[in-house]
């Protein structure tokens, strides 16, 4: 069974590998998928069978949440540049939200996973409230930094 702390290493291993700022916007979003889908398949092949990539939010989206296991109800989802994480972070809560109201009722977990120095920043602002005020409700929000 797969632990968060090793799909975040897992995460934070690609991102050393291979992120670097380029000024590109192409060559950025390039590495960004790279790193994203050479870490689903690390995980995915460690972990096994409960970890699902891609994961369909609903049928009649087309959004997708990055990995999600199915076993422990925990969605993950990685940003890989430290760019406007904050429009991101709050973005893939809605997706969480959605999932959980289409085809992951169980789902009780999000983490997040960020540079360090943006994820430290968001979860000082807003990010952190809503942290605290989503574990009030029994649905935990994580941040990450790597």
């Amino acid at each position: 069974m797969a632990n968060i702390e090793d799909i975040v290493s897992a995460a934070q291993g690609r991102h050393v590998e291979h992120w670097r700022l380029t000024g590109q916007e192409g060559l950025g979003d390039r590495l960004a998928s790279r790193i994203t889908n050479e870490w689903q398949a690390a995980v995915i092949a460690a972990h096994g069978d409960s970890l699902v990539a891609e994961y369909s939010v609903a049928p009649h989206l087309n959004e997708r949440i990055d990995l999600v296991d199915t076993a422990q109800n925990i969605a993950y989802e990685l940003k890989v540049s430290p760019n406007n994480i904050h429009f991101e972070f709050y973005r893939d809560i809605f997706k969480v939200i959605v999932a959980r109201d289409n085809r992951l009722p169980a789902l009780n977990r999000f983490i997040f996973i960020a540079p360090t120095a943006p994820a430290e920043r968001l979860r000082r602002r807003l990010g952190g409230a809503i942290i605290e005020h989503y574990s009030k409700t029994g649905f935990q929000i994580e941040i990450h930094g790597i």
